[in-house]
């Protein structure tokens, strides 16, 4: 993908002059497993709240913040090895798309055509293609705000990338205040009508001790039902009320209690309960809590919607940052983002973009030692 020329193509997002207890760092290293140079930045504020970002997929290598004794905790998953962010078998913390989640038979029909999009899992369409944004070098510049620090990454898909129809022009920007809130910040533009939906793919575990995996955290989801799956994860059109199932988590519940019912864990998109659709308002669609350790993380939102995956094919074949066993269990997902397979379902939600057109996403994370 050619990146010259993005931040020409999008306005920034605007913002003012830092204040001294965030901080911004930029290290910038060459290996050979990537097709140039990596730049990975950090971003800090006062509460010991550290997000470190790679321009490799625009992704998230981790997220940690201090305990209770001021000592770091890591509050998302990484791989041990550094060439694994390279083949992120995973998909560890990258920007998904251009479409997120899956796309049945990977095609759709789009006025009057069938667009055939390159599959990569059976027949079907994951994250994007076997090389969408996750797995390309972005570009990246680093921003402080009066109230925030930050860095955006931007990049070109070309018309034809992964068969989408379109030169699409994206920038995700990473905010992190004083507040310890990490907003993600989505923008896209095509000069042809295509599907855009985006999404982050980080994998949470919130416990000191992350070999016990997120079977004992607690999850609230502000959802009164679960999109349909077919035998190969794809969504049939058809809504599933969550009461009186495994995946009412309108109450907060424990992970554990009901998972050992599905027979796959759960990946399951879940409808989020609000009066408007697609709009520019926040709201709260999930809190995860960690029991033990008193952590907890909020997400809000403007999507419609949000992916929990419990980290069910997670197979232990690779090592986390503590040379640990990946395994499943291990960690999270809670990916916002709009209905998945959406361009085959009319009923549901349009994740279609006009030409010249601007898309536009928030989810905010919310960090808190309760």
């Amino acid at each position: 993908m050619n990146t010259s020329g993005v931040l020409k193509k999008l306005n920034p997002i605007k913002g003012n002059i830092i204040v001294m207890q965030l901080s911004i760092s930029t290290k910038k290293l060459t290996h050979a497993a990537f097709p140039g140079e990596l730049h990975l930045i950090t971003l800090t504020n006062s509460h010991g709240l550290e997000v470190l970002l790679s321009n490799y997929g625009a992704s998230v290598w981790s997220v940690k913040l201090h305990d209770k004794e001021a000592q770091p905790i890591d509050l998302s998953l990484s791989y041990k090895n550094i060439q694994d962010w390279a083949t992120n078998p995973y998909y560890f913390g990258i920007t998904a798309g251009r479409v997120a989640n899956r796309i049945g038979g990977a095609q759709f029909p789009l006025n009057g055509n069938t667009i055939q999009l390159t599959p990569n899992e059976s027949n079907n369409q994951l994250h994007g293609g076997p090389q969408g944004l996750s797995h390309c070098l972005w570009q990246c510049e680093t921003l402080r705000y009066q109230d925030a620090v930050a860095a955006s990454f931007s990049i070109i898909s070309p018309d034809g990338d992964q068969g989408y129809p379109g030169e699409l022009v994206i920038k995700v920007e990473y905010r992190l205040n004083e507040n310890n809130e990490l907003t993600i910040a989505y923008e896209a533009k095509s000069d042809q009508t295509t599907p855009v939906c985006l999404t982050n793919h980080t994998y949470w575990n919130l416990a000191s001790d992350k070999q016990n995996g997120i079977l004992g955290h607690s999850l609230q989801l502000q959802s009164q039902h679960i999109l349909a799956l077919d035998a190969e994860q794809i969504p049939t059109g058809e809504l599933i009320q969550v009461e009186n199932t495994a995946f009412d988590f309108r109450q907060p519940k424990m992970i554990l209690r009901d998972i050992h019912t599905l027979d796959n864990g759960y990946d399951h998109y879940f409808v989020m309960d609000r009066k408007d659709s697609r709009s520019s308002n926040l709201n709260v669609i999930a809190n995860l809590v960690d029991p033990i350790s008193g952590r907890e993380m909020e997400i809000s939102t403007t999507e419609l919607g949000l992916q929990f995956y419990s980290g069910n094919f997670l197979d232990g074949t690779h090592f986390d940052q503590h040379d640990k066993p990946l395994t499943q269990y291990y960690g999270l997902c809670l990916e916002t983002h709009g209905y998945p397979n959406a361009v085959n379902i009319d009923h549901f939600p349009s994740v279609i973009l006009e030409a010249n057109n601007v898309y536009k996403q928030i989810t905010v994370h919310k960090f808190k030692n309760i």
